[in-house]
């Protein structure tokens, strides 16, 4: 490039910035200055968008039946858990090949009777971080272990 073609192209930049400049400079805003945006006009306009606006209260009333949902989910393992200790003990080995998901593992031993509900089974592996530590191999278990003995197993953690 010559000093001509690099005159012109700075001549073109500036002209760009003059005009956008000019364009931003002198366009009245949309809102006029003495404008403020209280509360009920960010509701109105939450609402309108399709929001849904709670209290802190109302929020943490909705958390409350999740907490419990876990509870019962930790109440029933261990139902699951005793109700297997009085079962006559059955050996399985589990073989977790390359691509087998929570829910292929689950659904297997629920099919070999090593736990009672394989949705339940999948739903702890995910609640408690297992999920992502499941290791290949070949694993033997019984149905007398609990849910959170299979899943160290099975993670070897």
């Amino acid at each position: 490039m010559n000093k001509r073609n690099t005159r012109a192209f700075a001549f073109g930049i500036l002209i760009s910035v003059l005009i956008m400049g000019s364009a931003y400079f002198l366009n009245p805003n949309d809102l006029p200055e003495n404008a403020k945006l209280d509360e009920s006009s960010a509701k109105e306009f939450l609402i309108r968008e399709g929001y849904i606006i709670l209290t802190e209260k109302e929020h943490a009333s909705l958390k409350e039946p999740l907490h419990e949902d876990s509870k019962e989910t930790a109440a029933r393992s261990e139902e699951q858990t005793e109700k297997q200790h009085s079962e006559s003990p059955k050996a399985y080995q589990l073989e977790i090949a390359s691509g087998m998901t929570p829910g292929e593992i689950a659904e297997q031993l629920e099919k070999e009777n090593i736990v009672d509900d394989a949705a339940e089974f999948g739903v702890y592996l995910e609640e408690y971080g297992f999920s992502k530590k499941i290791q290949l191999g070949t694993f033997e278990l019984t149905n007398q272990m609990s849910y959170k003995d299979i899943a160290k197993t099975i993670t070897k953690s």
